[in-house]
């Protein structure tokens, strides 16, 4: 331990548990991602195939399926807690906490993304169901 007194590069930086813990939930959330899109995708892809060739699926849709939404989002959430973990090596605590917090953010929003991609034919369908 160092005193107030002692010059700032005796100090040893290192990783801090709750770096740990985000980065746990970021590659939680990439590793859903990939599920997804490993295992759930193709049962969709198969069911918006029998749709025929003349369906037009939203942009959000055909990005999910392009698997660009799930695996992107999953990319990115990594890339962003490797930078939180690099940035909290060198000292700067605040930022690589902030950056652990925009990979959570944006494999949520990924998440959330793939589903409602994947959802999107379906409500518009509903929307058109005449009683």
């Amino acid at each position: 331990m160092t005193t107030p007194a002692e010059p700032q590069e005796a100090r040893v930086v290192g990783l801090n548990p709750v770096d740990f813990v985000l980065a746990l939930v970021v590659a939680s959330l990439a590793t859903a991602l990939v599920l997804l899109d490993r295992l759930v995708l193709p049962a969709f892809a198969k069911m918006y195939d029998e749709f025929g060739s003349n369906a037009v699926l939203p942009l959000v849709t055909r990005a999910v399926l392009a698997h660009v939404t799930p695996l992107g989002g999953a990319a990115g959430a990594i890339g962003l807690a490797v930078a939180g973990m690099f940035v909290r090596k060198r000292g700067g605590g605040r930022l690589a906490v902030g950056l652990l917090c925009g990979g959570i953010t944006l494999a949520l929003g990924a998440v959330g993304l793939s589903f409602y991609g994947l959802y999107a034919p379906v409500f518009d369908l509903a929307g058109k169901v005449q009683p």
